[in-house]
């Protein structure tokens, strides 16, 4: 018979492989529903901008469902009134954009690409560009901007590929927020009866600083992304650029993509200024970088706070991580998964594991002192 040591030794070995197991099935579950869970996820996130308008009318007396109702009815309006009013225009200017302007874009950056036409513009690039192999590196270097002009719209613009796919998410999370909004404790107390007894409490104050930060950030970008289009529609017209009204709203809806979203909105920008004026690409690249330096770089962090600004490296590393595994949906999502990644890091493993409390606050105070 085994000594009592070497049964209760097995017994924890067991005891281990069984949770690495579960664990690994749990892993392997989670990531085949992936899709569905980021689409909770915006669930969540749409659901905490409704709650704002909500809480204003619950605040005033009125009742939660009706509040719920009133908030919905008068988004409802707005988008109705918005549509008629300005989508014609734009859903026009988006066609002539898509169907027009960027393959004609790439027809003319190819041409101007070609070594005849370098020679002739720069002729001390005659002796290079007659040598066979630059002249053919030349040509299909012309070829491949065409070509990934001609096919931006598929690029840029992934969510109008597949518009059966998109509307059925859509609802998805627009059922799924009201839902959320409707009546938010029985999600909570199902997330919270996910921990022990003791540490709900602190689990209760840790939700409560999610929902902070996020509402904070997605008011935010909110925001931000209203300036960024109205300034940038503004600084088309002012340059005599044509479909600026459509060219604003694409950059609007891309800076809500740190990064990414601002050189993908580029693209058309440069496109119609190749057409209409290329005299002022130049120009309207500064003009254009001046606008995402000042919504970025001043008013963001004016409007964000200290507590909810995110290092840039940890916006391009999320970026770079959720967009690989996740997709398109990953990298829209990126920001907001990374803020929420920093909140439970510093408040469980950093405040809770560790015992620092003030661990966030001295690390921004040695920081600074670094940098004098």
């Amino acid at each position: 018979m085994l000594p009592v040591e070497t049964r209760r030794n097995d017994t924890n070995v067991v005891r281990w492989l069984l949770l690495t197991f579960a664990l690994a099935i749990a892993l392997l579950a989670i990531w085949l529903v992936r899709d569905v869970l980021l689409l909770a996820l915006t669930a969540v996130i749409f659901a905490i901008l409704l709650t704002t308008p909500v809480r204003f009318f619950v605040r005033r007396g009125i009742h939660r469902t009706i509040a719920v109702l009133l908030t919905v009815f008068l988004i409802g309006l707005v988008v109705s009134v918005t549509s008629a009013l300005a989508l014609p225009d734009l859903f026009e200017q988006f066609r002539i954009l898509v169907v027009q302007t960027l393959p004609s874009a790439g027809q003319v950056l190819q041409r101007e690409l070609s070594p005849e036409n370098l020679t002739l513009r720069f002729p001390f690039l005659r002796d290079f560009l007659t040598d066979v192999s630059l002249a053919d590196l030349a040509n299909q270097l012309s070829q491949q901007i065409v070509s990934s002009l001609a096919t931006v719209s598929g690029q840029v613009f992934p969510f109008v590929t597949n518009l059966f796919s998109v509307l059925f998410s859509l609802l998805i999370v627009i059922f799924l927020s009201i839902y959320f909004v409707a009546d938010p404790d029985p999600h909570w107390r199902g997330l919270l009866r996910l921990v022990p007894i003791s540490y709900r409490p602190r689990a209760r104050e840790i939700l409560l600083s999610l929902d902070y930060t996020l509402r904070q950030f997605l008011q935010t970008q909110i925001i931000l992304m209203i300036l960024t289009g109205t300034l940038t529609t503004i600084a088309m017209l002012v340059l005599g650029l044509p479909l600026s009204g459509v060219l604003g709203v694409i950059s609007g809806l891309l800076s809500f993509v740190p990064n990414f979203g601002p050189l993908l909105a580029l693209v058309p920008i440069l496109a119609v200024t190749i057409l209409n004026s290329p005299e002022k690409v130049l120009l309207v690249v500064l003009v254009y970088l001046g606008i995402q330096f000042i919504v970025g770089q001043i008013v963001a962090p004016l409007l964000l706070g200290s507590e909810i600004q995110l290092p840039p490296a940890i916006i391009l590393l999320s970026q770079i991580i959720f967009g690989i595994f996740f997709g398109f949906l990953g990298l829209l999502l990126s920001v907001p998964l990374a803020a929420i990644c920093v909140v439970l890091i510093r408040e469980v493993y950093v405040r809770d594991v560790l015992g620092d409390a003030e661990a966030s606050l001295r690390v921004t105070q040695e920081y600074e002192k670094m940098l004098e």
